[in-house]
Parts: structure tokens; sequence; C-alpha cells
């Protein structure tokens, strides 16, 4: 009976204990002394880095944040190269702590994966790159076009029922990677590259510059969340990079910006006192700065004005917000209250 007990005993003690290293939390992060953030840098659409080595894009600012929340300060992070291809691999080694987008959601990869979604950083459309067709007025146009598009994947998905929807036969040219698929379409290879907008935005500003011979088409085949995700058995920090998200989100809702922040003082609301560290129980419970969120405001701005300044109307891409707007101004962010 006392045999049993022990191993009972070792047993629970084992299960603790690989249960503990599976939830790193935020142990691999300050061990370290630097947060690893994931993204493609095969273009400079996400995260670019000058002739001076300083970073900037929508990718590198959602970094900073993290940076700012768990060390201070805004340079303890490195953007490191990840394909959607290896971005599972990469957070089961630790090789990164976060993914920033790229990466297929679905009930088979939930299933399969080793990655789980912190929370949604923005919204993007899957859209059509396409050579114009003169005097075209609808899809109807580009019917029985051959569409570069990566194999495998969710874009393919879409754009096939998006074809057998409106019967417009398309001919899928299909490629391991974005890359490929944009290398064939500058190659002439297809009349339509499909892909995320911003993506393909990117594509047209940077390489279509002053030619009008190659748009982006106002129709929309699917709206797509554009997730932040971590090593699915680290759900401390799952529950740590929501709720940092989230911090930027609920900033621009309770209207704090980069221009107004160092004289937001002296409110009584117990959500916005808890976020901008006024009260510092919640963010120390995190293990977080409590004052994180003022400096990243300062620095960086809140969810939208980091928004308008990579993506959108302060950008060379110019993407409207739509969807991106709070829910109150009608889109689909929708910020929640930090109590």
């Amino acid at each position: 009976m006392k045999l049993k007990f022990s191993i009972c005993c070792f047993l629970s003690l084992l299960a603790a204990q690989n249960t503990f290293a599976a939830d790193a939390g935020l142990r691999y992060i300050t061990t370290r002394g630097i947060v690893r953030c994931g993204t493609d840098l095969s273009s400079d659409t996400y995260a670019k880095k000058d002739e001076d080595g300083i970073w900037s894009g929508i990718d590198v600012d959602f970094c900073k944040a993290f940076s700012l929340a768990v060390f201070g300060r805004s340079d303890r992070f490195e953007m490191v190269n990840v394909s959607s291809a290896n971005a599972d691999k990469a957070l089961k080694t630790n090789k990164i702590d976060i993914m920033f987008g790229g990466m297929p959601y679905s009930a088979s990869t939930e299933l399969s994966g080793k990655a789980s979604p912190a929370d949604v950083l923005y919204y993007d459309r899957q859209m059509f790159l396409a050579k114009k067709i003169d005097d075209a007025d609808s899809m109807e146009a580009y019917k029985g076009s051959k569409v570069c598009t990566v194999t495998n994947s969710e874009d393919l998905s879409r754009l096939q029922e998006y074809s057998e929807k409106y019967k417009l036969d398309f001919n899928p040219l299909l490629f391991r990677s974005e890359n490929k698929a944009r290398e064939a379409f500058l190659l002439n290879r297809c009349q339509l590259l499909t892909g995320n907008a911003v993506y393909l935005k990117s594509i047209l500003t940077k390489n279509y510059a002053g030619k009008d011979d190659v748009a982006l088409l106002p129709e929309t085949i699917a709206v797509n969340p554009v997730y932040a995700y971590v090593a699915k058995d680290n759900i401390t920090l799952r529950i740590i990079s929501k709720w940092i998200i989230n911090a930027l989100k609920l900033a621009e809702e309770k209207e704090a910006t980069s221009q107004n922040i160092k004289v937001f003082i002296g409110t009584k609301e117990t959500s916005t006192r808890n976020l901008l560290g006024d009260n510092p129980e919640l963010w120390q419970k995190f293990g977080l700065k409590p004052d994180w969120v003022r400096k990243a405001i300062a620095e960086i701005g809140n969810f939208g004005e980091i928004y308008e300044k990579n993506l959108g109307k302060d950008s060379e891409l110019a993407m409207e917000r739509k969807e991106n707007q709070l829910m109150k101004n009608g889109g689909l962010i929708r910020p929640q209250s930090f109590l």
C-alpha cells in the first residue's frame, strides 16, 4: 500500500513538473532578455529594417509593445524571419515567442498544429491583384483566367468556392509559397494573383507605381482575421499576449492617444485606471510593467494610430480601416474592459 502511495505521489509530481515545463509563461523571454517575434521578412510588408538598422512596420510595433510590457523598454526585441510553413516548429522549439500573422487557422490546424491564436491583430481581406482588362466592369471579364495562389491553403479553398459560386471557371496555378506565386504573377504567368489585400497592395505599390495596367480589384473573396500565435502548450503566454493586444485596442476606445497620453490623468473609471497602471496590481499579476501602456502609447500609439501609420492613411498602402474600426464606429474591433 505504501509503495502504491509513493508511486502515485511520484507520478503526480512528475506530471506537475511536466506541466510547468510546458507552460513556460514568460520564463524564456525574461531569461533571454529579449522577446522574439516571428514574421515573414521575405518582403517588407510587415517589418523592415532601414540602412541605419532601425525597424519599422506593423509587426514591429506590436513586438515593441511586448518588449515594453515585459521589460519596460521598447528595444528588447528581435524580429525573426519565419515562414507560415515553419511557424509551428519555430514556436514549439522556442525559436520565437510569438508569431504575427502568416498562419492559417482552421479546425484542422487547431487539432494538429502546435500553435494557438492569442488574439486578432487586425482584419485583412482576400482579394485579387489583376492585369487589367480594358472595359472590364465585373469579374465576368476574368472568366477562365489563370490565378496564382498557394497550394493547400485557405486562399485556394476560398478561391475555388468563389469560382464555383459565380461560375467563373478559374484555373489555379499552384505554388508552395506566397513569394513563388508573386514571382509568377510578375512574370505574367497568370492574369490574377489572390491573397490578403495588404500583401497585394504592397506588391502593387512597389512593382507597379505609376503604371495603370495592374490594379487591386474591388471584389472581396473573404474577410480574414490576422492573429498573433503562441505555442499551444504555453497557456500563460497566450493569456498575457491576449491582454497586451487588447490593451492597445482599449486605449483607442478610451481615447488615449500619443498626443494626449502625458496629460491623460485623473480618470476615476476602474478599467482605464487598471489599463494605464494607475492601479498597478492587475498588470503586476500578469508579470508585466504596470506603466507599459502609457509608454507604448507615447512611443507607438494606440491601435488606431498603429494601423493608420503602417497600413492606413498615413502609410504608402493607404488601406481603409473598414473592419479595423472600433465596433462603435462600424468595425469589428471590440476591446474588452480591463477589470
